[in-house]
């Protein structure tokens, strides 16, 4: 439903709609976003899918640890995130064009608002809705190998309103949930299986999201939307 509305709340007050990631995240961009639709998107998704849900569930009595946000082995946990967060930086630095195309100012001024916003508009909503509430949950309900598939099924299920999407008809609203699948299923497998493995959400948004991909790719698209030069 927040997704669904968010859409709609977009597309009339910017003319895109307010998804999980902006426009040209990781694929190419068809658009300049305002800073003022950057930190609304930021704002929308850290509230209504981030920092509601924590709430709520610690207000029915919810631990930290029950909703898979302590570390029960920190330096396990810490060898984790240096190698994925390593092996990760690696191939966007070495793969196509990065942040270490932009000048000194750019890399440093956009790296950090680009930390920032995405914190707030992806990465805590994510590592919240889906591996805090409904991973712990999967679990319970079902066997440990359906648990881990549905974890990582739920990541592309909640991109499915990315504005590269078309459903203006049958053919393209089937290809947009054939790709969507295709493009975020990989990195869902990635996300679902640290946290299941470790039970901390944690690892999976430091060693794969909020750092790789988002600032070593993203800045590009942030020091574009926010003229940084």
């Amino acid at each position: 439903m927040v997704l669904l509305a968010g859409r709609f709340i977009g597309i009339h007050y910017f003319g895109e709609a307010i998804a999980m990631h902006l426009n040209g995240s990781l694929v190419g961009a068809t658009r300049v976003q305002s800073p003022n639709e950057v930190y609304t998107w930021a704002a929308y998704n850290g509230i209504l899918l981030g920092l509601a849900p924590y709430l709520v569930f610690r207000l029915r009595g919810y631990s930290n640890q029950q909703l898979n946000l302590k570390s029960a082995n920190l330096k396990s946990d810490a060898i984790v995130i240096f190698v994925v967060l390593g092996i990760g930086c690696v191939l966007d630095l070495t793969l196509g064009p990065n942040i270490a195309n932009l000048t000194h100012h750019q890399q440093i001024v956009g790296g950090l608002l680009t930390f920032v916003v995405h914190m707030f508009g992806t990465d805590l909503p994510i590592m919240i809705f889906i591996y805090s509430i409904l991973a712990p949950r999967y679990a319970r309900l079902v066997s440990p190998v359906t648990a881990f598939l549905l974890g990582a099924a739920s990541y592309p299920a909640m991109h499915v309103f990315e504005s590269w999407n078309r459903y203006d008809s049958l053919s393209n609203s089937v290809l947009s949930v054939l790709v969507v699948f295709l493009f975020f299923f990989p990195p869902g497998i990635m996300k679902s299986f640290l946290t299941v493995r470790t039970g901390n959400a944690w690892v999976h948004l430091w060693g794969f999201h909020s750092i790789t991909p988002h600032v070593t790719l993203d800045t590009r698209l942030i020091v574009r939307d926010f003229d940084i030069r």
